[in-house]
C-alpha cells in the first residue's frame, strides 16, 4: 500500500538557475493550522543555495554522515527532544524512529524548523518514523510511504517504510534513503521466538529488499537504516530463514560497527548499502551512546563514489548476481531517474526491450523531463508501445518516440546505433553512455558492455549525430571519419569496398612485435575481438586480416557470438587464432601493444554494425576510444568472457 507523492505533498520541482546562476531550491509545502496535525515536510526554502555550475563529471560530495535513533516514545518531551537536538550534530540526514505521539511530532517540527532541517512524516502512513535532513545540503524530490502489515490490538501497530529522494545542492546529486521499524518481540537474540510475530517480521524484511532495490533503480546513492527488532551480533551467526541476515545478506552491506546499540550486546539498529553499486565507500562507523532513549545512535560516514564515472561498464550473465546481470540497464535507468524536471534524455537504439529502462524512460516523462527516442525498423515491443503511449510521435512536442523506416540514415541496411545521452545525471552533465548492442532484455542473459562518459565533446558529437538519424532520411554527409575531442568515431553507412572498410583500416595499422603495452610482457601485442554476427565475403576478410596478425606475431583471441557463420569460424580456426563461443551481444575490439609507430597504444573500438557485406550500408557509429585504464577494463571484461562465457 504505497502513499504516492501527491499524499505526501512533495512537488518535484526544476533546478531553476537565475542570469546570475543562483539556485533556488525548495520543497513548495505551507503550514497547516494548529488543528490539522502536523505537516509532512517544512514549507518551501527561502535560502538562496550555491549555484550548481555544470562540470561534465559529476563534482565530489563532501563526506557524508548519517545516522539512525530510536527515540523511545516513553519519554517526557524535554528528554527525547534533548536525543533529537544532539543527533542532529552527528550527521547531514537520518532516520528517527518511535514517533507516534502527536505532541512529540509537534516537538520535533518545532525543533527542526528553528535548525533549518528537512523532515518526511507522511500523515496517514509512515508518520513515525520521520525522515530528517540539513537543509543547507539537501532537498527533497520525492517520499514514498509503504505499509507492511496493519495494527493488531495489544500486539503491534501499522508498520510502515518510508523513503526518500534528495538533491544535494552543492553537485546535483540523488541521495535515497529509507527508514524503518519492525515488529517488536518477534525475535529474541536472533532466534524464531514468537511465531505469532515472526510472519509480520519476515514480510517486513521481504518488503523492505523491494524497497531498497527500488530506491537503487532510480538513485546515485542509496542507503536504509532503522530498528529491524533483531540483533545483528546474533543474526549474523544464527543466519535463520527469514531474518536480516538471510533476507538481505546478498544484497546489501551491514555497515554498523560490531557492538551493540541496545547495551552491549544486542545490536537492533542497522545501517546498509547496496553491495553493489551503491554509490557509497564506508569510511567510519560507531555506535554513540549516552542518550536518554534506551537505544543508541548507530552513526556512519561515506565517501560518495561516481558511478557515471569515464570507463567501460560490464554486465555478468553467469556465475554473478541478478545485480551483475542486470548491471548495464540499472545504470542506465539511474541515469534516466536523476535527471531533473526540464532535462533532456536522448535515446537511440535498433530495439527497447529492457525493463528497467524502459520504465525510467516513462517515469521521467511523467516528472516532467523530456525525453526523445529514436527507433529502428521493425515490429514494436511491449516497451516501445508503452512508451510511444506516453509520449506521442510529434517531434515538435518536448518528449517523442520515432521509428526509422528501414535504416535512419537513407541505407539499405539496419539502424544499429545504440547510445543513452542524458544532459544531467545527478551531479553529472553531458553523460554519453554507448552500447555493444541493443538495450533488450535479453542483454542480461549476454555479455556486453557499455562505455560511458561525460565529456561534452563526445556527448555534442552524438548529439549531432541523433538529430541526423531522428530526420530518418538520406544523409548525403561525405564526412565518414569524425573528430569529438579526444574521441573518433567511424560513422555508417560506407562504401562496400575493402579499402574503405573501417574494421580492416584499423586492423592494418597493428603491429605485433616489440610491443609495450598494458598485457605485453612478451612484446606481443594483444589484439581482442568480440562479435555477435559475423558472415560473408567481408566478414571472411575480416577473418583473414585476423590470421595475418597471429602470423605475423600477434596475440590475437577472438569471443564468437550466436551469429557467426560457419566459413568464418573455419578460417580463423585453421590460421591458428583462439576462439571461444560465447553469447556476446555486440562489436567490440580492443588493442594493446604497437599501433602505427608507436610501442604503446591503447584502442577499443565500440559498438557499430555487423561484421557481414550488408551491415556496410546499414547505420551505425563506431567510437574509437584512445584511454588507457578504459581499455584494461575493457581487456578484464574480455578475460572475464572468455573464462566464465
Amino acid at each position: 500500500m504505497g502513499v504516492p507523492t501527491a499524499v505526501a505533498h512533495v512537488v518535484r520541482r526544476t533546478l531553476a538557475t537565475t542570469l546570475v546562476g543562483v539556485l533556488v531550491l525548495g520543497l513548495g509545502l505551507a503550514l497547516a493550522g494548529p488543528r490539522a496535525g502536523v505537516p509532512d515536510g517544512p514549507p518551501a526554502a527561502t535560502t538562496v543555495a550555491p549555484a550548481l555550475v555544470p562540470a561534465a563529471a559529476a563534482v565530489p560530495s563532501a563526506t557524508y554522515r548519517t545516522f539512525t535513533l530510536n527515540v523511545c516514545h516513553c519519554l517526557g518531551p524535554k528528554k527525547a527532544m534533548a536525543d533529537v537536538r544532539r543527533v542532529l550534530t552527528l550527521g547531514d540526514a537520518g532516520g528517527l524512529q518511535e514517533f507516534s505521539q502527536l505532541e512529540d511530532r509537534q516537538n520535533l517540527i518545532k525543533l527542526l524548523t528553528a535548525q533549518d532541517w528537512g523532515w518526511y512524516m507522511p500523515t496517514g502512513a509512515g508518520v513515525a518514523i520521520p525522515i530528517v535532513w540539513d537543509r543547507q545540503r539537501f532537498r527533497m524530490i520525492d517520499g514514498r510511504s509503504v505499509m507492511t502489515h496493519g495494527p493488531q490490538n495489544r500486539v503491534t501497530p501499522a508498520r510502515y517504510i518510508n523513503t526518500v529522494r534528495l538533491r544535494e545542492l552543492a553537485t546535483g546529486k540523488v541521495f535515497g534513503f529509507i527508514n524503518t521499524h519492525t515488529i517488536a518481540q518477534a525475535s529474541r537474540d536472533a532466534q524464531l521466538s514468537n511465531m505469532n510475530r515472526i510472519p509480520r517480521l519476515r514480510k517486513h524484511l521481504r518488503m523492505l529488499r523491494q524497497e531498497i532495490k527500488r530506491l537503487a533503480s532510480m538513485t546515485e546513492h542509496v542507503f536504509a537504516a532503522g530498528d529491524l527488532n533483531v540483533n545483528y551480533l546474533a543474526d549474523r551467526r544464527r543466519r535463520l530463514p527469514g531474518l536480516p541476515t538471510d533476507a538481505l545478506g546478498d544484497l546489501v552491506s551491514f555497515d554498523m560497527p560490531l557492538t551493540g546499540s541496545r547495551g552491549p550486546g544486542s545490536l537492533l539498529d542497522y545501517a546498509m548499502t547496496l553491495r553493489k553499486g551503491s554509490g557509497y565507500t564506508r569510511s567510519g562507523a560507531t555506535v554513540v551512546r549516552g542518550f536518554n532513549s534506551d537505544h543508541d545512535a548507530v552513526v556512519l560516514s561515506y565517501r560518495t563514489t561516481d558511478l557515471f564515472a569515464t570507463g567501460a561498464l560490464h554486465n555478468r550473465p553467469v556465475d554473478g548476481t541478478g545485480a551483475d546481470r542486470k548491471r548495464i540497464g540499472d545504470r542506465q535507468a539511474r541515469a534516466v531517474m536523476n535527471a531533473e524536471p526540464g532535462d533532456l534524455v536522448r535515446l537511440a537504439t535498433a530495439r527497447l526491450d529492457e525493463p528497467a529502462l524502459g520504465t525510467a524512460l516513462v517515469g521521467a516523462v511523467e516528472e516532467g523531463v523530456r525525453v526523445q527516442v529514436v527507433l529502428g525498423d521493425g515490429a514494436g515491443t511491449d516497451g516501445e508501445r508503452r512508451l510511444a503511449a506516453a509520449v506521442g510521435t510529434d517531434r515538435s512536442a518536448p518528449s517523442w518516440v520515432v521509428r526509422c523506416q528501414d535504416s535512419c540514415l537513407g541505407g539499405s541496411g539496419r539502424m544499429e546505433t545504440n547510445v543513452l545521452l542524458v544532459s544531467r545525471a545527478g551531479g553529472t552533465t553531458d553523460l554519453t553512455m554507448v552500447g555493444s548492442g541493443s538495450m533488450v532484455q535479453a542483454g542480461r542473459r549476454q555479455w556486453s558492455s557499455t562505455y560511458v562518459s561525460s565529456d561534452p565533446a563526445l556527448y555534442a558529437g552524438y548529439g549531432r549525430i541523433f538529430t541526423r538519424l531522428a530526420t530518418d532520411g538520406t544523409d548525403t554527409t561525405r564526412t565518414r571519419v569524425l573528430g569529438w575531442g579526444r574521441y573518433v568515431a567511424q560513422l555508417y553507412p560506407v562504401p562496400d569496398v575493402p579499402r574503405r572498410d573501417p574494421v580492416l583500416r584499423g586492423l592494418a595499422a597493428v603491429g605485433c612485435k616489440n610491443a609495450d603495452g598494458l598485457r605485453t610482457g612478451d612484446g606481443r601485442t594483444n589484439v581482442r575481438v568480440m562479435v555477435r554476427s559475423w558472415a560473408g565475403a567481408r566478414g571472411k576478410r575480416i577473418a583473414q586480416r585476423l590470421v595475418d596478425l597471429r602470423k605475423r606475431g600477434c596475440d590475437v583471441a577472438a569471443l564468437l557470438g550466436p551469429h557467426v557463420l560457419s566459413g568464418v569460424r573455419r578460417t580463423l580456426d585453421r590460421g591458428g587464432v583462439a576462439t571461444r563461443n560465447v553469447k556476446v551481444a555486440g562489436n567490440l575490439v580492443v588493442i594493446d601493444g604497437r599501433f602505427g609507430k608507436r610501442r604503446n597504444v591503447q584502442k577499443a573500438w565500440v559498438g557499430g554494425p555487423a561484421w557481414s557485406d550488408r551491415a556496410l550500408s546499414g547505420d551505425g557509429v563506431s567510437l574509437v576510444v584512445s584511454e588507457r585504464e578504459t581499455v584494461r577494463q575493457y581487456l578484464d571484461g574480455f578475460t572475464r568472457t572468455w573464462s566464465h562465457g
